[in-house]
């Protein structure tokens, strides 16, 4: 059957759709779960003399030779591109370059605020070099208020991005909606969380800065880690929709879902899928209730956190949101295999008891099956090499997996805020969270 690709979806209008249809539609993957609108509304947004006001998309650069038509082909609205542009116009960055610079990024990045161009810069010159590479499968970036989660969209070939990691004062806070992840109910209706957090012994990777919270500065070393995560996060999807052996040889008279449509059969997600497929089906029907919204059945509802991790442990997944699509599979096992060979931190996932519906502290959340390093499983690492070197576009990716640790089991019976000291007894005052805390909300959604 030929399969069409479409844009990131609302989940509940797009399972109706399809069960209407009577039709297999492909779905593509967005970073933050598939789902969910960014309601850009920016139908009236050009480019013009004139400055436009905060919150409308602009070229992150005023010298971008696609200055002209840059926010149009990839603004959004009403679930749409605004214009359905030819690579002619808007190319993959590839098409271009093996080698992307920084100024070939900004020249295809639009945002809604200059602060955003700003920092995205600032940053890029903190990111490792491999990170460029990656840019190749994209027409575009944007950053925008109002953007929550971060995504993927393969009718425009561009990625999304959410900038409540970008800010670093409380002005620039301030411009960013606060509107919370369409996704954060999901699991509400379960009797186990899935947790997951990035760690550097006993404490946290990095601080977790609520767009409410009390703080409202940072340095841009605060934003480092949690953005780097989320590029190549949202630059895996780019690079398994377009993946790099194409890019340069695409027809510049297409659009990029056309382009993409061309090589669907060699997208690195289904490679991975044919050779070395998941297979729990517990893990997929939870992953269809925690990252689409689909009300969970009785007996879901009454599977333990140690049930769930237990049949977890045995597949080849390092996340629950590998179980979300083919597409969030290969994201995952890239950014968990890219952010430990760049960074050295390691990932943690758990599986814990539900909290109670009100009052609930870190306490509530007590470990039943949980490990560090998942990605250092044979099997797991297995699966991630399949891929790693397919979307980086590189011959030898082995150098990404030599100091890979093994895995490491979680201390069962603690709270989620406790366990991080199990192993590691040379406590961190400062970064040490404890159990009558609230858990952080980003441990609790879907990464990115």
């Amino acid at each position: 059957m030929h399969i069409s690709f479409t844009s990131y979806f609302n989940v509940h209008t797009c399972l109706r759709a399809c069960q209407l249809m009577g039709a297999v539609v492909l779905l593509v993957a967005c970073g933050g779960g598939s789902g969910g609108s960014s309601n850009f509304n920016n139908s009236e947004a050009t480019v013009t003399n004139n400055t436009p006001a905060d919150g409308t998309l602009r070229p992150a650069v005023t010298d971008s030779p696609y200055k002209a038509s840059i926010v149009n082909c990839i603004s959004v609205v009403n679930d749409r591109p605004v214009t359905n542009c030819k690579l002619s116009t808007l190319p993959f960055i590839g098409q271009k370059t093996s080698a992307p610079t920084k100024a070939d990024i900004l020249a295809q990045t639009v945002v809604s605020h200059p602060w955003m161009a700003t920092r995205f810069s600032r940053l890029l010159d903190q990111m490792p070099n491999d990170i460029f590479l990656l840019f190749r499968g994209v027409t575009g970036i944007v950053i925008a208020a109002n953007i929550r989660p971060s995504h993927y969209r393969s009718d425009t070939g561009a990625i999304y991005l959410d900038p409540a990691d970008l800010w670093l004062n409380a002005s620039e806070r301030a411009t960013i909606s606060k509107e919370e992840d369409f996704r954060s109910g999901f699991s509400n209706g379960l009797g186990f969380r899935s947790m997951w957090r990035y760690v550097q012994g006993n404490r946290y990777a990095y601080d977790y800065f609520p767009l409410d919270g009390t703080v409202s500065s940072r340095s841009l070393g605060d934003i480092v880690l949690p953005m780097a995560a989320l590029l190549f996060h949202e630059l895996a999807h780019a690079n398994d929709f377009m993946p790099p052996a194409f890019v340069a040889q695409v027809n510049p008279q297409v659009t990029p879902l056309d382009a993409i449509d061309n090589v669907q059969d060699s997208m690195i997600s289904t490679g991975l899928k044919l050779q070395s497929p998941l297979n729990s089906l517990m893990q997929y029907n939870l992953g269809r209730v925690m990252f689409y919204g689909v009300t969970a059945t009785d007996d879901q509802k009454r599977l333990t956190a140690e049930q769930v991790g237990l049949d977890f442990s045995i597949d080849g997944a390092s996340d629950s949101y590998n179980y979300s699509s083919q597409y969030e599979d290969v994201a995952m096992l890239f950014e968990e295999v890219l952010m430990r060979y760049h960074f050295n931190i390691d990932r943690e996932l758990a599986f814990t008891d539900a909290p109670p519906a009100t009052g609930a502290s870190c306490a509530n959340y007590v470990v039943r099956w949980g490990v560090r390093n998942r990605i250092g499983n044979p099997l797991v690492k297995a699966r991630a090499k399949l891929i790693v070197n397919k979307v980086l576009g590189v011959a030898d990716a082995s150098s990404y997996f030599v100091a890979l640790p093994a895995p490491r089991a979680m201390s069962n019976g603690l709270s989620w805020c406790d366990s991080i000291t199990s192993a590691f007894r040379n406590l961190d005052s400062v970064h040490q969270k404890t159990s009558d805390q609230p858990v952080p909300v980003r441990d609790l959604l879907p990464p990115h």
